[in-house]
């Protein structure tokens, strides 16, 4: 990351838990971008919007806000929740002068958000640990039913096993990704992107294991497989 900045760099992006590999940083990594985002005046826009869904309560993140003064943190109610339909979000900051700006420019865009969602967002807020709970047991379900899946078709597929969230990236070992995806769907019913709309080139597709429909949708995929179709 040091050699990636240059004297005009004036923010650095990051997003842990990772969408849409899953993947979570180490505290020592995410601690020391932090500290170098702060010694060089860079903001640092952290997306925690899958923050609290890790399958290891220990491997937690401090929020970048807390621990860095320059730091702006996103979060969703729509994540690790589970509430997409309220359609509510929030950043956080130390940063008075990235504040201000973002208010500003908000005034110019919706303005305000539903009074009813704000209002059922804060509700969920306040009891999220029973949210959260609910989640994460059925994230851990679905994860058990896709290292079934991915041991099975071990010959097809290879899987990085997620630390957070609800979303991997397995790769595909044979055929193309953008016409398996598309037969899949057409054909099933069941719904993965190719890694492509990610600028992936490595046949990788994005899977989504947040539904409680999720070992239906194993099945039939695996319909898919032994109809041995071309794709």
């Amino acid at each position: 990351m040091k050699g990636l900045l240059r004297p005009n760099t004036r923010a650095i992006v990051v997003n842990t838990p990772h969408n849409p590999t899953g993947y979570l940083m180490s505290c020592s990594d995410y601690l020391a971008l932090n500290k170098l985002a702060a010694e060089r005046g860079i903001v640092l826009f952290s997306d925690e919007v899958y923050r609290e869904s890790e399958y290891d309560v220990n491997d937690r993140l401090p929020s970048a806000c807390e621990i860095n003064p320059l730091a702006v943190s996103l979060g969703v109610v729509s994540k690790t929740y589970g509430l997409p339909g309220l359609r509510i979000g929030w950043v956080s900051t130390q940063n008075s002068v990235v504040f201000n700006k973002m208010a500003a420019f908000k005034d110019y865009t919706s303005i305000c958000n539903s009074a009813p969602s704000e209002f059922l967002a804060e509700v969920a807020l306040r009891h999220r640990q029973v949210l959260v709970e609910r989640n994460l047991r059925l994230l851990k379900d679905n994860l058990t039913v896709l290292d079934g899946l991915f041991e099975r078709h071990a010959d097809l597929f290879s899987w990085v096993r997620p630390s957070a969230g609800s979303i991997g990236f397995p790769r595909l070992l044979q055929g193309e990704i953008e016409p398996f995806c598309h037969n899949l769907v057409t054909r099933q019913g069941v719904l993965l992107l190719p890694g492509t709309l990610f600028d992936d080139g490595g046949n990788h597709f994005r899977l989504g294991y947040g539904r409680k429909n999720l070992p239906q949708a194993v099945e039939q995929l695996e319909a898919f497989l032994e109809a041995d179709l071309p794709v």
